[in-house]
Order: C-alpha cells, then structure tokens, then sequence
C-alpha cells in the first residue's frame, strides 16, 4: 500500500510526516535516522524494514547505510548525490537502479 504520509514516533507522541518532506535517511545499527525538511526523527527500526514500511516509490536505497528521496536530488557526481545540503555516496550495486530512476537523459 503507498501513502503519502508516514507517522513517526516522537517523544511521547506520533508526528505526521508527508513522504514528500523527507530528504534521506541513514542507517545507525538497528536504528534509522529520518531527515525531513524540518528536522530530524530516529526510527528504533533497520533502514530495509522502514523502507519496506513506507512502500513509497520515490523513497529508492542508494548505499547500504542510506536512502533518498529522489524528488530531492539536487546533483549528481561520479560517486554521490547531493540532497538538502549533504552529499551522500551511491553504492557500486545499487548506482545502476538509482541512475535509470533519475532519468538522466
């Protein structure tokens, strides 16, 4: 099922958050960090199973350790994308998906 919202836990009580202001989330053992346009929120969940949860098509895995929102993909290097105003690397298995998703021309 895709929606286009997600609640996440936040001290004592769950926040609505649209897919679409996410920017990334990264992997930290058995916990992810979520980056949204307003700050930050930490899922006592693994990256694979948030995802699986968000069943989002614009949320795509690029490295182990992170996953984006490709609506907020600002550039494109050889080995990184830049979102928000970090520069997140691309996995060597996972850089041909995420290009073809892109839509590079």
């Amino acid at each position: 099922m895709v929606t286009n919202s997600v609640y996440l836990k936040d001290g004592a009580q769950w926040v609505r958050v649209p897919v679409q202001d996410i920017l990334y989330m990264e992997a930290d053992d058995n916990a992810t960090h979520v980056y949204s346009t307003l700050r930050a929120y930490t899922v006592g969940r693994m990256l694979k199973d948030v995802l699986d949860e968000m069943a989002s098509e614009r949320l795509e895995r690029v490295h182990r350790s992170f996953a984006v929102n490709l609506d907020r993909v600002q550039a494109i290097s050889d080995n990184g994308l830049h979102v928000g105003d970090r520069w997140l690397p691309i996995g060597r298995s996972y850089r041909p998906a995420v290009l073809q998703r892109l839509r590079m021309i």
